[in-house]
């Protein structure tokens, strides 16, 4: 009969001892803890990409739907216009209706409109795409050539904590009849 010596295997053994094991979970173990920060930063950036995708085009929209109104609508009213978005929404997973409970909604949009004219020596000299500079109207009865919209949409801190996003867009709209369209008064900032 063959002795065996320590450390070595006869012909027919094969397999792993229990300390070769160890040393293989523990590399492993090691080479986990270094690339799971890595996991838990893509979870956290695609999550916040996700978010500012959902504002953007949030805030697109309601831009696009504030410029297919007439320019005489009392929506495009100089101003600050707040958030007109439902405070608590159907909840996808139960299904429970905004007024059994639901679940917060995290966006709020809220946007301003702006009177603008160009400067009376300006408006038969300035080429069309040409640049000029702009004065704010915010007194009743004057003239004045477009109304310039910004919306926001902010989000607050989601359920990964990453903090408040927020996304603004803006675009103009000409009057149509700058001599009949008069401005209104605009108490905004």
């Amino acid at each position: 009969m063959k002795m065996r010596s320590a450390g070595r295997r006869l012909p027919g053994e094969a397999g792993l001892t229990l300390v070769e094991l160890l040393i293989a979970f523990a590399l492993l173990g090691f080479v986990l803890l270094g690339v799971a920060p890595l996991f838990i930063a893509s979870v956290k950036s695609n999550y916040s990409a996700n978010e500012y995708t959902s504002i953007h085009v949030l805030a697109r929209d309601r831009l696009e739907q504030l410029m297919n109104l007439p320019f005489t609508d009392g929506a495009l009213s100089p101003g600050v216009h707040g958030n007109d978005l439902p405070a608590r929404l159907p909840d996808p997973k139960t299904g429970i209706s905004p007024s059994s409970g639901g679940v917060l909604n995290p966006f709020r949009v809220s946007y301003q409109v702006f009177q603008f004219q160009i400067p009376a020596g300006d408006t038969g000299t300035v080429p069309v795409n040409a640049s000029f500079t702009p004065i704010r109207i915010k007194d009743p009865g004057l003239p004045y050539q477009y109304k310039r919209i910004d919306v926001t949409v902010t989000a607050g801190t989601g359920p990964l904590g990453i903090g408040t996003r927020a996304s603004r867009v803006s675009d103009c709209l000409a009057n149509p009849f700058p001599s009949a369209n008069l401005s209104a008064a605009d108490a905004g900032p």
